[in-house]
């Protein structure tokens, strides 16, 4: 996973961990345990175990967690 977050360092990515959350931000660094993003509120840490993806803020999702396709008949 460190290899691949090293591509995105110094730009605005999208983190969703577990439980659905998206977090927002520049993204600063990555240790063994957290990933660090600067973001418009301030500094957020994140730990890696809670980590689904991280991707480039625009770019479009690849079938994560919040963004498949639910059956309509699953809301009535």
């Amino acid at each position: 996973m460190q290899d691949s977050l090293n591509k995105l360092l110094r730009k605005n990515v999208e983190v969703l961990a577990q439980g659905g959350i998206v977090y927002k931000g520049q993204f600063i660094e990555a240790s063994e345990d957290t990933i660090f993003l600067k973001a418009p509120t301030g500094w957020v840490t994140i730990p890696i175990d809670r980590v689904i993806s991280v991707r480039e803020e625009g770019t479009p999702p690849k079938g994560e967690g919040i963004d498949r396709e639910v059956d309509p008949s699953f809301f009535r």
